[in-house]
């Protein structure tokens, strides 16, 4: 099982499951959160999301490099990564609040994944990699466009471009996490924003998140879809296929 599934309280806790991959996104987890999240819609008693994942180490490592080094040898198009945006940005659009409890380590997709999400809460340890220029790509699920909504046109080329590896504080400072709490206890804390949550009217809470989504999209215009097609320039080229043999040659 690729992603669990838990009632608790106010909330629905989605785990993401994978370890051998270190929690790494594949087209069958994102069909799974995107389904996970329909039907806590359609529960009355559910009043948030908490999205995290198992594990000490790392929260998400990105898309799954061997779902895409499949693809890029077997000569599948950008698709096969662009097309799991629809499932992912259900997070977003979805008119529960998502709160995200970051147990670990966050690369490439993983950060993108967060930015979907409505807060991030981010445990002491944990450090945060926008490394898609190192794995010779650029961002498929409009992380481009919210990094620089978050943290605005300065920082955001600094992040991309040098794919540095930044700390908790770091990340609060800049405005990509909302809270910054120690080891072990981001659930709990994710756990209590949503029981905040829920003391307000599901459907005015409801409302506001509609209001949120309809102006950020308004403000985005094409961003996103511009963001997207340069992805698809870049897919399965020199520096996209390096990467990955040089991945898979570290692994052995």
């Amino acid at each position: 099982m690729s992603l669990q599934i838990e009632p608790t309280g106010d909330a629905l806790v989605l785990s993401i499951d994978r370890p051998k991959t270190r929690n790494a996104l594949d087209r069958d987890l994102t069909r799974r959160l995107a389904e996970a999240v329909r039907v806590a819609e359609a529960d009355p008693t559910v009043r948030g999301i908490v999205l995290t994942a198992t594990g000490e180490e790392t929260f998400v490592s990105g898309g799954d490099l061997h779902e895409i080094s499949r693809a890029v040898r077997g000569g599948a198009g950008p698709s096969v990564v662009l097309d799991m945006y629809e499932d992912l940005a259900v997070l977003e659009t979805s008119e529960l609040p998502v709160v995200a409890a970051v147990q670990g380590n966050v690369y490439g997709g993983g950060c993108e994944l967060l930015l979907l999400c409505d807060m991030v809460i981010l445990e002491a340890h944990a450090s945060l990699a926008f490394r898609h220029a190192r794995m010779g790509l650029s961002p498929a699920w409009g992380g481009l466009t919210r990094l620089v909504e978050r943290v605005g046109p300065i920082e955001a080329p600094r992040l991309m471009f040098s794919a540095e590896r930044i700390g908790a504080e770091e990340a609060a400072r800049l405005g990509l996490v909302n809270e910054v709490v120690p080891k072990g206890t981001s659930r709990e804390r994710a756990l209590a924003r949503i029981g905040r949550i829920a003391e307000s009217a599901r459907a005015v809470v409801a409302a506001q998140k509609r209001a949120l989504t309809a102006v950020r999209m308004a403000m985005r215009g094409d961003a996103i879809e511009r963001e997207r097609a340069i992805f698809a320039e870049v897919w399965g080229g020199e520096a996209h296929r390096a990467a990955l043999d040089a991945f898979f040659k570290r692994r052995g």
